[in-house]
């Protein structure tokens, strides 16, 4: 029975390793295309990995590449976008980002964002939640450390230093704590796509006989805030909100 046992988990770990190698290949192959300016078999190989549900920023970045030389703009920004969800301080993917962007029709400014707001947002944004936890936890330690000196140093000046950095600190950690917090719920509540389709006309309400709102072109980001079967309610960067067919965005 142990020995049965045994050859099961060594054929799990040798099928595990082939389908990593074969990946391997894949990927090879497919950047290979690319070198050689085959974009379109590029791009099928890369989404054959993506179809066997393995995925890697470095593999979303380049899938955007190659759609990006094909001039498929939405989906190019579509692969940056899960590449940055990935790996967002990848100057090179924030680079791309910001060309593409620059290739889009629509020009859509943000929405004014009260200071306070905006103030916590770029806090926020200094750091992901993991690393935000991982500040807090060594925050914690130190201030604990500071803390034992105060109590055990028999110095009254070192005591004074112990307890006023360990106080800092400790400050220092609760703020890190809340930020963390918001980041991580910011990050899980936000539910992004974007337009993929040439040209889409968005409408008051999920139906093709709705009040016509406005237009926007492949490659806009958009906040998803509802669903309704085959049509999905976005908000724009601007604030605006309408209703646009499922298939004419893709989620990142």
């Amino acid at each position: 029975m142990k020995l049965n046992k045994l050859i099961s988990i060594l054929f799990i770990f040798s099928m595990g390793s082939i389908q990593a190698e074969n990946t391997s290949v894949i990927f090879d192959s497919a950047n290979t295309y690319y070198a050689k300016g085959k974009y379109e078999e590029a791009i099928n190989l890369y989404n054959k990995i993506i179809s066997e549900n393995k995925e890697s920023a470095a593999l979303y970045f380049n899938l955007g590449n190659a759609y990006f030389k094909t001039n498929n703009l939405g989906l190019a920004i579509l692969n940056y976008e899960r590449a940055k969800k990935l790996d967002p301080d990848d100057e090179d993917i924030e680079a791309n980002i910001k060309l593409a962007n620059q290739q889009t029709e629509d020009k859509i400014e943000e929405a004014p964002q009260l200071f306070l707001s905006q103030w916590q947002s770029s806090l926020e944004d200094i750091m992901t939640e993991k690393e935000w936890g991982i500040f807090l936890i060594t925050c914690l330690i130190v201030s604990m450390l500071l803390f034992i000196i105060y109590v055990f140093s028999y110095s009254k000046s070192i005591k004074q230093i112990g307890l006023f950095s360990g106080s800092i600190v400790l400050i220092l950690a609760f703020f890190s704590f809340f930020l963390g917090k918001s980041k991580y719920y910011t990050t899980k509540n936000s539910n992004t796509g974007i337009i993929i389709s040439p040209s889409v006309t968005v409408t008051g309400s999920p139906s093709e006989k709705g009040i016509k709102l406005f237009i926007l072109h492949e490659g806009v980001k958009v906040n998803i805030t509802e669903k309704s079967e085959d049509w999905t309610e976005i908000k724009i960067a601007n604030g605006n909100v309408g209703w646009v067919r499922s298939s004419v965005l893709e989620e990142i």
